[in-house]
């Protein structure tokens, strides 16, 4: 089963949240709307900030809203950033050492196929599109 982890999950609650909102919202704010644990968000608002999905702001009117990078963002590329590459299969992992290697039919199209449409229908839903009601 393809499922993706707690940091991408709290990042899309979080993008979520931030919509619409022109203004920065604090970290605390966030934590209230949301429910989810501070020092979990904050690490999670941090690597947004640092590949350029949030936009941060210290001080009594900072906090984070999103980036115009966000606006034009897939899906593909905003899970990587937690989930590092996507993969349909963990013996698509180039480190993955599978001890059924030498019988094993359907890696090639596990990699040339699956993964590869996986990657592309991802690639083509921008993240923006998934709360637009």
């Amino acid at each position: 089963m393809l499922t993706i982890n707690n940091q991408s999950d709290y990042a899309l609650v979080l993008v979520s949240n931030l919509m619409g909102k022109d203004n920065y919202v604090s970290l605390s704010n966030l934590v209230e709307e949301t429910n989810l644990p501070q020092r979990f968000l904050a690490r999670i608002a941090a690597q947004l900030v640092k590949k350029e999905v949030l936009i941060s702001r210290e001080g009594k009117v900072g906090g984070y809203k999103l980036s115009k990078k966000f606006q034009n963002m897939s899906l593909y590329k905003f899970l990587a950033i937690f989930e590092g590459d996507l993969l349909f299969a963990k013996c698509l992992d180039e480190n993955y050492d599978c001890r059924f290697e030498d019988i094993c039919t359907h890696k090639g199209i596990m990699k040339n196929k699956i993964n590869r449409i996986l990657e592309k229908n991802l690639d083509a839903i921008k993240v923006v599109n998934l709360f637009k009601k």
